[in-house]
């Protein structure tokens, strides 16, 4: 066992990982927005929103992008500050005052546990209103150009019922060519069609353009009727729900999901992508953890080997495959072809089986 204090050991190592880790987030989210800026940067201007609409951009989209790029940083930031001192030889003298390889992880490993549940945080409650509100800013400023390309169509199951919205706009408050299937709840038999050249919400209700026609189908399944519809059109999904759903992934709060999960909410997506999401989120501090795990091989190169040792290269590249795999994986649970903890976890156990394998490799040199 160590003969320092573990109080001076911790300061020792977690100021310098916090900083770097933080440094790391700050630059690649600073290089990546102003790639995505760049990409919007003319649609922007060329809605007349001037420099504010870019500003509003950024804001918007940060939370959801420094998410993302986390557990990147959490892997380049501990890589480097660990890099650091085994170059410098402090590593070097840890060990020789008693500090082994698991003792060093236990205690930087409170970095990156605070970091996963700040990023889980920030993950369910401040990403889902930021992108919402820029999923129905974006749509808002579309439909005040007219830019019929950027309004979105959309499927979605609302209770037993399947709608497609040929095109949304106004942020949600205006819905083109809306036809709306009536199914069974057991059998999932279409009982109705209903169909309306437009709704739009005034207040809590939807209003129909004139000419809605509904076709009622016959019990037997072998005859329908065509009619007007002239009632009172009953869609209980809300503006803000249908501009939920247009987004790519669905970006809610825990408490949107069990809504979904439980049939609740409208969904445009299958329920394993709303699963995958809350458990990835979730499983966010021991995502940390492991990109932690895997960078502590470059604590055994030598001091006078400097930077001409390639081991620094190799936890790098070992850091981005399992970024990768973690994306194919998630790929597959998101798909239902796996169930979806296994699709959460499997990524980070081969990573913590590969850095215990290279550590113990390393420490029978």
């Amino acid at each position: 066992m160590s003969v320092i204090p573990p109080r001076v050991l911790s300061r020792f190592f977690l100021k310098p990982l916090l900083v770097r880790i933080l440094l790391c987030c700050a630059v690649l989210c600073g290089l990546l927005e102003v790639l995505a800026l760049l990409e919007q940067a003319s649609t922007i201007l060329s809605r007349h929103l001037g420099m504010h609409g870019l500003f509003k951009f950024m804001l918007l989209h940060l939370p959801a992008l420094m998410t993302e790029i986390m557990p990147l940083s959490v892997m380049i930031g501990s890589l480097f500050t660990l890099l650091q001192m085994a170059l410098s030889s402090e590593i070097a003298i840890m060990r020789a005052a008693g500090l082994s390889t698991f003792e060093m992880f236990r205690l930087l490993l409170p970095v990156p546990i605070l970091l996963g549940l700040l990023t889980m945080a920030v993950q369910f409650w401040v990403v889902p209103p930021c992108e919402q509100e820029l999923t129905t800013w974006w749509n808002q400023t579309a439909t005040a150009v007219h830019d019929t390309q950027a309004l979105p169509a959309l499927w979605f199951r609302e209770g037993s019922a399947i709608v497609h919205v040929e095109q949304v706009s106004t942020g949600g408050k205006h819905l083109q060519d809306v036809s709306v299937f009536q199914r069974e709840k057991q059998t999932g038999i279409l009982t109705a069609a209903y169909h309306f050249p437009a709704l739009q919400r005034e207040g809590s209700q939807w209003i129909s353009a004139p000419g809605a026609t509904a076709i009622r189908v016959a019990p037997d399944q072998e005859s329908a009727e065509v009619v007007a519809f002239t009632q009172k059109v009953f869609l209980p999904t809300t503006p803000q729900q249908i501009m939920a759903m247009t987004m790519d992934s669905p970006i809610y709060t825990p408490g949107e999901i069990l809504k979904v999960l439980h049939r609740q909410a409208p969904a445009s997506l299958p329920i394993s992508n709303y699963r995958m999401t809350f458990f990835s989120a979730l499983f966010l501090p021991l995502e940390m953890a492991v990109m932690l795990l895997i960078t502590l091989p470059v604590t055994y190169i030598p001091p006078r080997a400097g930077i001409r040792n390639p081991l620094p290269v190799y936890v790098m590249a070992a850091g981005l495959g399992i970024v990768i795999l973690q994306g194919m994986i998630s790929a597959l649970g998101n798909a239902g072809s796996l169930p979806v903890l296994l699709a959460v976890c499997s990524a980070q156990l081969v990573a913590a089986l590969l850095g215990l394998g290279w550590i113990l490799r390393m420490e029978d040199k």
